[in-house]
């Protein structure tokens, strides 16, 4: 008995030990983060909404009746987010109820005792107008009819009674029936109502994150496709632009029979459909079965290389899975929705493009992420992390994760994540309790390094032979970490490959694991070869600094024969201080050698000041390169146009690209001023891409030339009547000619005022331009009084002109 009781204190202790370490882990905090899960009274279980809309008065009038269970007992309110509400009526199960507003929260008394995981049911019949925010009315007072009209939305807040839960949801929408309704779910039906109406009944059959609604209305087509697994999706487009529908939607169907076979579970829920917006503040919004995303990106072919949907399509399908279907609990948890979305887009980008795109995407996360980490170190697994540490960083981190663990184990990792928490919440101390019980492996100090602690390694490494007392050669790498120890910031442990390259193209590797301020690693080299070049951790697996003096010699065999592309560029970079007579014959190999535009165009810019015969004839080359990045690398760096290329840099005026035709444009009006109107003709029929880009660099050049009748054709562009970005490239030229008049200043200002930050940012910055002189300062202090602006609004805008 004895032995049986101390056997069983043993296995308790042993448990606790591996809960505590397991589990309660998650409770260490480096650093403070007060931010907390809702706190919820009740359950929602589901809801029922009907709502109609009078879209010139930007109003919504509404009937929502929500099931729900309580949590607790002696329940005295219940409370709803609900800014600006104007309340009529609310009953719980059929008897009217008291309610009142404190702040921006509708708070309901139940009047009665409700007991404790009871069923109810609750109707707010309502109606908002909110002004701006939340959801949006667009083009409906536009009494010209250029802008489209659109009501959007990609959350609840502001048009229904919002708690933070899981629900179910059965919608119906009332509208013009000139017009199509795009929602959550299945799409139950359509039926015609009063007064040239229909109504649209979309319903969730499936549980999904309350906050992940959406809503968009106007003028749409959609086309109805199936994936291989026969899953319906639709994909909505502007009925005027059904040619920009492949190649804004392409590869759609391949992403989901990827991501199904790479998580190794299904999509959940029954179909999938997006659509474009006007005037969107962000790349896109994924919301349950269905995503909006700005239609700057609904793009015809030509657009494709300014910039495509493709990375944002797979990043917010796979949202799908991580955000909607598992959803984060707390708001430090973000990496889990975010982190995981960019890395599985970044995956699929892979899985079509190459290995030496997928380099190139994770050099630019480690850039984004790298310059926040210059202003704080704060640890991703906090709720201030920044976007580039949820979505950057968490990127990165996953891939160390998977280099870690393997493919194997990694995957079944995820599949089992996904299958534990499926239409629930999740915390990153769960998903790493599903990677210990998936592979016995406990990472609570990977865990720790990358998401609870901050900022990354920074090594200084060298090398040089060794012989050992058994005459035996081998190549010895010294390491340090170099970086500042603090309370959040620790040494580093993480297995790192050493390779060894010799000349006679044979190559010896080994992978450490290196964790001490300094360690010495020993490669073998027993055949006495010369060394060639040396890598730390190839291919950059490991986010971190790094100080490793090269030879010349030695940068130039890696930039010509390192098996990846990051390798080689890092070289190149590396050789950028070095004078080009010395690199010359290197860079022309790269150039001609390299397939992807990265390494490409770093040689070109290497060369940008040569004007030796084979250097113009290597431009020359870039110039008719079929790759649009590629000539737009020439067109970035040889700014300067040597006059032996100037016949083929104007073939780029008719280019396939409307980003390489305004570079182009710019860069031959600059060179060459006298055959500006040659220049103007060619481009004339040319409106772009992305604010009509090609179309403002003529008005530009026109005005600027003389004809000033060109100016009211500008200021008509940076007015309400047109999207954000056609607005922002219209008010940029106008600060730069310096033109202003009381129209300009009515138009900058209801800039400074608007949703969308990029247009808001150079609103403002259009305000501090012109305020910096006087006559134009007068201007804009009497248009304030005579635009519809909030009390809120001039102030921001007088501190502005003050400043």
């Amino acid at each position: 008995m004895l032995f049986n009781k101390l056997f069983l204190i043993f296995l308790l202790s042993l448990f606790t030990f591996f809960s505590v370490n397991l589990v309660g882990v998650d409770t260490v905090s480096y650093v403070k983060d007060s931010s907390q899960p809702p706190d919820l009274n009740i359950d929602l279980l589901h809801l029922e909404g009907h709502f109609s809309f009078v879209p010139e008065k930007n109003k919504i009038i509404a009937r929502t009746i929500f099931s729900f269970k309580t949590k607790r007992s002696n329940i005295k309110k219940i409370s709803f987010y609900a800014p600006d509400f104007l309340v009529n009526s609310i009953t719980l199960d059929n008897k009217k109820v008291k309610f009142k507003f404190e702040g921006k929260s509708l708070i309901i008394y139940p009047g009665i005792i409700l007991k404790i995981f009871s069923k109810h049911k609750l109707e707010i019949n309502y109606s908002a107008s909110p002004r701006k925010g939340l959801i949006y009315f667009i083009g409906w007072n536009d009494k010209t009819n250029t802008k489209r009209k659109q009501i959007w939305s990609h959350r609840p807040h502001g048009w229904i009674p919002f708690i933070d839960d899981r629900l179910t949801v059965d919608m119906y929408f009332k509208f013009d029936k000139k017009y199509k309704v795009f929602s959550n779910g299945v799409r139950v039906g359509v039926k015609n109502g009063r007064n040239n109406t229909k109504i649209w009944n979309y319903r969730m059959y499936k549980d999904h994150p309350f906050f992940s609604t959406a809503l968009v209305i106007g003028d749409y087509n959609f086309k109805s496709l199936k994936t291989k697994n026969g899953l319906p999706i639709e994909l909505w487009y502007y009925p005027d632009q059904e040619d920009h529908f492949e190649s804004t939607y392409r590869y759609s169907l391949k992403m989901f029979e990827f991501l199904e076979k790479e998580l190794g579970y299904k999509y959940p829920y029954e179909l999938y459909r997006q659509a474009p917006v006007i005037d969107y503040m962000y790349g896109a919004m994924e919301t349950t079965t269905a995503t909006i995303f700005g239609d700057y990106m609904h793009i015809d072919p030509r657009a494709y290389w300014q910039r495509n949907y493709i990375n944002v399509n797979a990043h917010e399908l796979t949202h799908q899975w991580f955000g909607n279907c598992i959803a984060h609990l707390y708001p430090k948890d973000v990496w889990l929705t975010e982190g995981f979305a960019t890395y599985y887009a970044k995956l699929f980008e892979k899985e079509v493009f190459g290995e030496d795109y997928y380099e190139d995407v994770k050099r630019k996360e480690y850039e984004k992420a790298m310059l926040l980490s210059k202003k704080n170190n704060n640890p991703v697994g906090t709720s201030f992390a920044g976007s580039p540490r949820w979505y950057d960083k968490g990127s990165l981190i996953l891939d160390m994760l998977r280099d870690v663990l393997g493919e194997q184990e990694f995957k079944q990792s995820i599949k089992t994540y996904l299958e534990k928490y499926a239409f629930k919440k999740a915390r990153i101390v769960d998903f790493k309790r599903v990677i210990y019980d998936v592979t016995g492996r406990n990472l609570d100090w990977f865990f720790e390094l990358w998401i609870s602690r901050g900022g990354e390694p920074e090594y200084k490494v060298s090398y040089k032979k060794h012989i050992g007392k058994d005459g035996n050669i081998s190549t010895v790498f010294s390491v340090k970490q170099t970086h500042k120890l603090s309370e959040i910031i620790k040494l580093f442990k993480m297995p790192i490959v050493f390779e060894v390259h010799y000349r006679d193209g044979t190559s010896s590797s080994k992978k450490v694991i290196i964790k001490e301020k300094f360690q010495q690693v020993f490669v073998k080299n027993p055949l006495k070869k010369t060394i060639d070049y040396v890598l730390f951790d190839p291919g950059h697996r490991i986010m971190k600094k790094l100080v490793f003096a090269k030879s010349i010699a030695e940068l130039k065999s890696q930039s010509l024969k390192a098996e990846n592309l990051i390798d080689r560029y890092d070289a190149l970079v590396l050789l950028r201080k070095i004078n080009v007579a010395d690199k010359l014959k290197t860079l022309i190999k790269v150039f001609y050698k390299e397939k992807y535009y990265l390494n490409k165009n770093e040689a070109i810019s290497q060369l940008k000041d040569n004007s030796s015969e084979t250097v113009i004839k290597l431009f020359r080359n870039a110039i008719n390169d079929k790759d649009p990045l590629v000539r737009n690398g020439i067109l970035k760096h040889i700014t300067n146009i040597p006059k032996e290329l100037k016949s083929a840099y104007e073939g780029l005026l008719k280019d396939y690209s409307y980003a390489n035709i305004e570079i182009a444009f710019e860069n031959l009006t600059d060179n060459f001023p006298n055959d500006i109107n040659n220049y103007l003709n060619i481009i004339a029929n040319n409106e772009g891409w992305r604010g009509l880009n090609i179309k403002m660099k003529w008005l530009e050049k026109k005005i600027e030339s003389g004809k000033t009748k060109y100016i009211n054709n500008l200021i008509d562009y940076s007015s309400k009547r047109y999207e954000f970005e056609t607005r922002m490239n219209a008010i940029k030229i106008l600060i730069r000619l310096n033109i202003m008049n009381n129209i300009i200043a009515k138009n900058i200002l209801t800039a400074s005022i608007h949703w969308n930050q990029k247009l808001r940012k150079i609103g403002l910055n259009a305000i501090k331009f012109f305020s910096e002189q006087n006559k134009y300062r007068k201007i804009l202090l009497s248009e304030i009084y005579e635009t519809n602006l909030t009390g809120s609004e001039k102030k921001t805008i007088l501190k502005k002109l003050s400043n």
